[in-house]
């Protein structure tokens, strides 16, 4: 594997996420400054770092259960215990992940949780569509997003992006309560401040969706790493995005493609992942799975087509 272009490339994705938090900080630093001048911005400081801190108390159970997931059957965790052990010391976890089972044919993998209680669930459909090696470059994407703390960046980049919003709407009740003054008084407007009030949760949520899209190439690329073996990760990848695909011609717009603009996605296209991943150029494997290993790891089905659940989560 090229050590300079993963390096080069690891940089360049820190500083982007650098850039679109510092992005998003002084976004909302200008909107409770519009507000309340330095006690505005002192009052989101101080919020934004009480949830932030608060947050990691919460256990990823609460979100596990959303997902009706549940501790990974016997026959499946004794292949894949050793699979987690092995890249979870190669990028040096203190401890293990606790693989969850999710029983739904979506196909579908997430991390939750911190370095000391950190999960991986992973649905029936994906356990079922792909085989070990493609199972193992899942992993370790995951566990890629718990290495660089992919989880808590994010949870910092919400608690912003709901701060803008919630800032805005004071903003905008602000203007409305003294539009008799500027009525009566014959006072313009201040439109400048209106647009900004107007415009910053929009700018906020969508430097917060590019940031979700640069750890998900950073992770991309850590998982690479960890597994030796860029091409278990893109047939991955090819595999889901052709599942995607196909439900939602069926569900919802059959005979249509899908209306995915790249700006508005939380991960980037799956072409633009694969693209940067062959950009990786192999000199040695130190993959744990024998790239040839192609047999199927699970094949017990879940017959219950995906649908949208109370929470609002889909699967």
């Amino acid at each position: 594997m090229d050590k300079y272009f993963v390096t080069n490339y690891q940089r360049q994705n820190l500083l982007h996420t650098l850039f679109l938090v510092s992005g998003m900080l002084l976004l909302l630093s200008s909107i409770g400054w519009l507000i309340a001048g330095q006690i505005g911005i002192l009052w989101a400081f101080v919020t934004g770092a009480s949830i932030l801190l608060i947050t990691p108390k919460v256990s990823p159970l609460l979100i596990l259960h959303l997902y009706g997931a549940q501790k990974m059957p016997p026959q499946i965790s004794t292949q894949l215990d050793s699979v987690v052990q092995w890249l979870s010391k190669r990028s040096h976890l203190s401890l293990n992940p606790d693989l969850y089972y999710i029983p739904s044919s979506v196909m579908l993998a997430f991390s939750v949780g911190m370095n000391k209680n950190a999960s991986i669930a992973i649905s029936n459909g994906l356990l079922r569509q792909l085989n070990l090696r493609e199972i193992t470059a899942v992993l370790a994407h995951e566990i890629s997003h718990i290495q660089s703390k992919d989880i808590w960046v994010m949870n910092m980049a919400d608690i912003i992006s709901r701060l803008t919003q919630f800032m805005s709407m004071i903003g905008y009740l602000l203007i409305l309560f003294y539009v008799p003054f500027f009525v009566f008084t014959g006072e313009d407007i201040p439109w400048i401040i209106f647009i900004l009030l107007l415009i910053a949760p929009i700018i906020s949520t969508l430097m917060q969706l590019a940031l979700s899209r640069t750890r998900e190439f950073n992770a991309d690329i850590q998982a690479c790493k960890l597994t030796g073996d860029p091409g278990g990760l893109i047939s991955a990848l090819k595999k889901i995005d052709y599942y995607e695909k196909h439900w939602f011609k069926i569900l919802v717009q059959p005979g249509k493609n899908i209306p995915n603009p790249s700006i508005l996605r939380t991960h980037p296209l799956t072409e633009e992942r694969i693209r940067r991943l062959k950009l990786i150029t192999q000199e040695e494997s130190n993959s744990f799975i024998d790239r040839q290993q192609e047999d199927d790891l699970y094949s017990d089905s879940i017959e219950r087509k995906p649908r949208q659940h109370l929470s609002g989560l889909w699967h």
